[in-house]
């Protein structure tokens, strides 16, 4: 693989340097482009207005691709592999903005921000400033921009938690409560969480339909439907997809060879697991580690 297809698919996740949130900021060239992300927080990604020039991006989320003008964003679930690329013959400027669901802890406020982290590809949403509400989302998330490279964080954490919880309400409020989306994930995941549970409790091992399914105290054939249902793909998929996020930190301890890592991730077969890896990441586990583990600058 060629030096800037690694730079692109194995540059490390946003800093959060033990926080739950990070904001981020970078300029581009023609023929430029970002690394490939994947990472378990919530991410608004957004274009700056550029002078002297259109400044338009191209977002790519999983198997979409958004174009994007200055002052729209992109909202990006967790989990779900991102990059993106200047979409014209000007130099642009872009940013991200993100935080850890956790940050809304405790059942009263876990539920508005849960079912991303299920079937995400459903909650991917452009904010254009069509709309009233989504001018008041882009003002919120320019505020919380500014935010980037401010020093002392400690005096304004708190007034940056405020803005995400009113961002987030906004949102919320608006493109999803009552939404379709929303009534299948209240209706199924009851229903599916001991499966689920099982999955990440159990997933260094083999597992079948049959046996998941016996979790959920359904059939299989009904427990198939319902999971493809909530997770937009089959349990095979996301027990591959969940094996491959798990062994992302494991690859980073150089002590452990990428046999061993593909074992203790439910792989018996380490060229398997190379073909899963580069066909998620982008890139090889050797890559990815040999990039996660070099000295930062």
């Amino acid at each position: 693989m060629k030096d800037r297809e690694l730079e692109r698919h194995e540059m490390p996740p946003h800093r959060f340097n033990g926080r739950r949130f990070s904001v981020s900021r970078a300029d581009m060239s023609p023929g430029g482009g970002g690394a490939r992300h994947l990472h378990e927080e919530i991410e608004f990604f957004y274009v700056e207005p550029y002078p002297g020039g259109d400044g338009r991006m191209r977002l790519f989320v999983e198997n979409e691709t958004f174009t994007l003008r200055g002052g729209e964003a992109v909202l990006i679930p967790p989990n779900l592999s991102h990059w993106a690329e200047p979409a014209g013959d000007s130099p642009c400027a872009c940013g991200a903005v993100c935080f850890h669901p956790l940050l809304f802890s405790g059942k009263g406020y876990r539920r508005f921000v849960h079912p991303l982290m299920f079937d995400g590809r459903a909650y991917v949403l452009k904010l254009s400033g069509e709309t009233e509400w989504q001018k008041d989302a882009l003002g919120v998330l320019a505020r919380l921009a500014r935010f980037h490279d401010r020093p002392d964080v400690e005096l304004w954490e708190l007034e940056f938690h405020g803005l995400i919880f009113i961002l987030w309400s906004t949102v919320f409020e608006n493109a999803y409560a009552g939404t379709a989306a929303i009534h299948t994930y209240q209706n199924l995941y009851k229903k599916l969480i001991g499966p689920i549970d099982y999955m990440h409790g159990h997933y260094q091992e083999s597992m079948t339909d049959a046996v998941l399914a016996e979790k959920g105290n359904m059939a299989v054939g009904t427990f198939c439907r319902y999971f493809k249902k909530l997770m937009g793909v089959t349990p095979f998929q996301y027990l591959n997809e969940y094996r491959i996020l798990q062994s992302r930190a494991l690859l980073v301890n150089a002590n452990r060879k990428i046999s061993e890592v593909a074992s203790l991730c439910g792989y018996n077969n380490v060229s398997h697991f190379n073909r899963e890896f580069l066909k998620y990441m982008g890139c090889t586990p050797s890559a990815y580690r040999r990039h996660e583990t070099r000295p930062r600058a």
